[in-house]
């Protein structure tokens, strides 16, 4: 498994091809071996290419906004054939979506062309959690994750500190989910049970070890640390290195 750095971590250091080549550089610096573009500024996929492939830090995965997702998805596809990243992801469902079985299976009726066309090009799309999927439905047994992972033929992007925060035992969802829908999961830690305190890997109350050993078990490829809050600490750059050089030795272990 390798260890990457989700760049909306590094968000307002990447809106220029310069900052971005540079946030890049001392992400891999740091030991992180391939990134997620996810708040980056809109510079063109060549730039994107180009950057990736100078500092040979491979896109395994990325987020995109609904609207694009469902209403520019040849032009989504072709963007990521040209940086060579096969794995669409969307960050989260709008919010209308939410709540009820029945908001949810409108979200999945929307997002199936789009998925089909996705598929169809030989890429993937995936979906990135938060804590409310994991909310009981208003109008049926059972919640959103549940539903999620019922769609077999999506993919998704487990935020194992959310599913923490959500009271749940990330380990057991990966394992649950298995490695060919996980190739790329989001390491984040909280502090405590507080949406304002995100902090470094290994500095919160995730069972790191368990969940990089369940990891390891069912396959996932790509490991990405992302940090919300980063940009707004004193020093980001520093937020970040100090998850891997957590996560570093215990990946090395396994």
């Amino acid at each position: 498994m390798k260890l990457g750095a989700q760049l909306y971590s590094l968000r307002t250091f990447a809106q220029t091809p310069e900052d971005l080549r540079t946030t890049i550089e001392k992400c891999k610096a740091m030991g992180y071996q391939n990134v997620q573009f996810s708040g980056v500024a809109q510079m063109g996929a060549d730039v994107w290419a180009q950057i990736s492939k100078e500092t040979g830090m491979e896109i395994v995965c990325t987020h995109n906004a609904f609207d694009r997702i469902v209403n520019d998805t040849d032009a989504l596809i072709a963007e990521h054939k040209i940086f060579g990243c096969s794995v669409i992801g969307i960050g989260s469902m709008p919010n209308e979506f939410r709540g009820s079985r029945a908001a949810l299976e409108k979200f999945f009726e929307v997002m199936e062309e789009p998925v089909k066309k996705i598929e169809a090009a030989g890429m993937h799309f995936a979906y990135h959690n938060h804590a409310f999927e994991f909310e009981p439905f208003s109008d049926a047994e059972g919640c959103a994750m549940d539903a999620l992972i019922e769609k077999k033929n999506w993919f998704l992007i487990l935020d194992t500190g959310w599913v923490n925060f959500a009271g749940k035992n990330a380990a057991e969802y990966i394992e649950r989910i298995g490695g060919e829908r996980l190739q790329c999961i989001h390491f984040k830690e909280f502090q405590k049970a507080e949406v304002s305190t995100i902090c470094p890997c290994g500095e919160g109350f995730s069972n790191f070890p368990e969940i990089i050993a369940a990891c390891e078990k069912v396959g996932v490829k790509n490991a990405l640390v992302e940090q919300d809050n980063a940009p707004s600490k004193e020093d980001p750059f520093n937020e970040m290195e100090r998850s891997a050089n957590y996560l570093l030795p215990l990946i090395a272990k396994e």
